[in-house]
């Protein structure tokens, strides 16, 4: 199959509509659309439905989607291999991180890379969930994926990061001082089992975070009252510094609440996960490969 017609196949599954499909691509509407004519022509079927100005996937145009992103992806691997042979001068990484992860420890793996490699662009995708991003590394829409060992299959290439605590943060003045704002906190221990009437804010069912906080307290004995459910997890730390309720978060974040005034606790029995860097089976690109190569400067967090 041509390469061009794959591409301009998936622009427009990607933008859903032929005109901003071709504007993403620069190329005229009427020179796309014979492309695509053209593709369906030499399958021997229609790929899209055109409803109007909006034109939906047939199901030979799902059974192209994934295929068709492999394909581009494994062409993007032999020439960026080539490439390397000079150094990793350009191209683009993908990257898909749980977010809950998107501050640490991705922005430090993200931050290095681009110091080693900085011709190389990034393109970085935020997957609600475990699943999303294994969806987002079999598609090859992304290379790489930063996420919990836990729940990752056994067909995917699962590299160890760190391993990450959670710690619980509770508003200020709770279970004695906090100490002043902008002053570190001292931790003390708290048992989860403790915590059983008091009002936690939490993630949605289904997010790592949630599912976190649901075994720590299940190891207690206990079930967390959860008074407020968030998806905008950066409003986590400022709801528990308003007294809305304690929250079980990333040590990285304990660390900026105690420092704001919040009251910081390591959980007991300890709660913590095993970060991992997940990629498909096979030969990557080079700047993959060079990202996986600055895992080891990673602090596992462990001492």
């Amino acid at each position: 199959m041509d390469l061009r017609r794959l591409t301009y196949f998936l622009a427009v599954v990607d933008e859903g509509g032929f005109t901003s499909a071709a504007k993403a691509v620069f190329v005229s509407q009427p020179a796309l659309s014979l492309a695509i004519k053209e593709l369906e022509q030499e399958l021997g079927t229609e790929l899209f439905d055109r409803l109007g100005r909006r034109v939906v996937l047939t199901a030979a145009g799902e059974a192209l989607v994934g295929p068709a992103r492999q394909v581009l992806r494994d062409v993007e691997t032999g020439r960026a291999a080539v490439e390397a042979v000079a150094g990793l001068r350009g191209g683009t990484l993908s990257v898909a991180s749980l977010p809950t992860l998107a501050a640490h420890p991705m922005a430090e793996l993200v931050g290095r890379f681009c110091r080693h490699f900085p011709d190389v662009a990034v393109d970085l995708s935020a997957p609600e969930d475990t699943s999303e991003l294994v969806d987002l590394l079999r598609s090859g829409q992304c290379e790489l994926g930063i996420g919990e060992e836990t729940g990752l299959p056994s067909d995917l290439r699962v590299i160890p990061v760190k391993v990450q605590r959670l710690l619980v943060i509770l508003p200020p003045g709770s279970a004695g001082s906090a100490g002043s704002a902008g002053a570190p906190v001292k931790r003390g221990t708290l048992r989860l089992g403790d915590l059983a009437d008091t009002s936690m804010i939490a993630t949605p069912r289904g997010t790592s975070s949630r599912r976190l906080l649901e075994e720590g307290f299940a190891a207690a004995g206990v079930v967390p009252r959860v008074s407020v459910v968030t998806a905008q997890r950066e409003a986590i730390l400022p709801l528990v510094l308003a007294g809305a309720g304690a929250a079980l978060v990333p040590e990285p974040m304990a660390d900026i609440a105690g420092q704001l005034g919040a009251v910081v606790a390591e959980p007991r029995p300890v709660v913590e996960r095993r970060i991992v860097v997940a990629a498909r089976q096979g030969p990557l690109a080079p700047a993959a490969q060079g990202f996986l190569g600055l895992l080891d400067e990673v602090d596992d967090g462990t001492h």
